[in-house]
């Protein structure tokens, strides 16, 4: 699929994307709000929250993957944070499962969102100058490959690229093999981090998301150097 031309001028664009962001908003707003009253009834008593899961599996898992898929489109908490809540809730590779149906879900409308409403959609979430020094679009031939290594680091703006891709021809079902593959050994972590403390082991969780919040924070500080690098190689060659 090739990205949409549209120019997103016309106050008729202007205002389903209105639309479309205020109903993303209103559902993550309301999600929040019932997974905090979810968390201060049961969080005292993991068992407790695990056994009312269980007897509701199936409308948890749909929240549980609606939540990581507006976690995507909105952007506004740190992924890691869902899925340590998914891991604590539904276990190390049932939290996986759900975060990752979430992420490809919001992932895939996020390009298609972005493939409707043009560029200056994706300028409502992030600022332009931003956009266009991404590897992701500066450098065509090597977008695979960035794209491979990009997802596999932690602690990069993996939402930012997902809105970058939708201006791209990639094929959306490429972009979905490649970032499921890459991202999956840090949403297991984060699962896995979640379920050790859903099961009280309170002295693995510390661990687990210390190394979770280490390797991103290194993951983020080298992509940051490495975007200011480049940032400083375009303007030196424009």
């Amino acid at each position: 699929m090739k990205p949409s031309h549209h120019t997103y001028d016309t106050p008729m664009k202007r205002s389903r994307a209105s639309v479309i962001l205020g109903i993303l908003s209103a559902v993550f707003i309301t999600l929040t709000v019932v997974g905090l009253w979810f968390m201060r009834a049961y969080l005292s008593d993991p068992a407790q929250v695990r056994e009312a899961v269980g007897e509701h599996y199936l409308i948890g898992g749909l929240c549980a993957i609606l939540i990581s898929a507006v976690q995507v489109i909105v952007a506004l908490i740190p992924g890691e944070m869902v899925e340590i809540a998914a891991g604590f809730v539904f276990g190390t590779w049932g939290g996986a499962l759900v975060c990752t149906a979430g992420i490809v879900l919001g992932s895939c409308t996020t390009i298609l969102l972005v493939r409707r409403f043009g560029r200056r959609f994706v300028y409502a979430f992030y600022p332009k100058e931003k956009l266009d020094n991404l590897p992701i679009l500066r450098e065509p031939r090597k977008r695979n490959t960035l794209v491979l290594l990009l997802f596999l680091i932690p602690g990069t703006p993996k939402d930012l690229f997902t809105y970058a891709i939708g201006l791209t021809d990639m094929r959306i079902l490429h972009y979905v093999l490649l970032t499921t593959f890459a991202r999956f050994p840090s949403v297991i972590l984060s699962t896995m981090s979640g379920d050790a403390m859903g099961t009280q082991r309170y002295v693995t969780a510390i661990v687990l998301y210390g190394v979770t919040v280490l390797v991103s924070g290194i993951g983020l500080f080298c992509y940051n150097r490495y975007a200011k690098r480049r940032e400083v190689d375009a303007n030196t060659t424009e």
